[in-house]
């Protein structure tokens, strides 16, 4: 496999061309954003790709951070609200197996079975709303 130097590193390049990105290259890509401020573009110009690549390693870097001893997050967070109570909502029976979740003026309904993921981003959507 073909490869390129950038910043002292190996790069593997696929047969089509794509640069494949080793751990230590992400690294320290992260840590010249991070620790000393370079500007994403201008990491990602010295790279040869795009910044929104470097950003997405900057962001999952943040999320590991976060989550400090790789331990794996908590799916659900205990959300207060400062003006309103939420209330219980009794299951639709037309449903079938599905949660509701009522705050303020939203109403979500949801399956049972939907992702952590899914669901964290119907909560997201339906905040801007309340």
């Amino acid at each position: 496999m073909a490869s390129v130097d950038i910043w002292g590193f190996k790069v593997g390049l696929s047969t089509d061309g794509r640069k494949i990105w080793p751990k230590s290259i992400k690294r320290e890509a992260v840590r010249r954003v991070r620790d000393e401020g370079c500007p994403v573009k201008l990491i990602a110009d010295e790279l040869g790709t795009r910044d929104t690549l470097v950003r997405k390693w900057v962001k999952l870097a943040e999320a590991r951070t976060i989550h400090d001893g790789r331990e794996k997050p908590k799916p659900f967070a205990e959300v207060k609200l400062a003006h309103e109570t939420p209330r219980l909502v009794e299951p639709s029976r037309e449903s079938g197996s599905s949660g509701r979740l009522l705050v303020g003026g939203v109403c979500l309904e949801f399956p049972l079975n939907i992702a952590d993921a899914e669901l964290a981003k119907l909560i997201r959507v339906a905040g801007q709303f309340s």
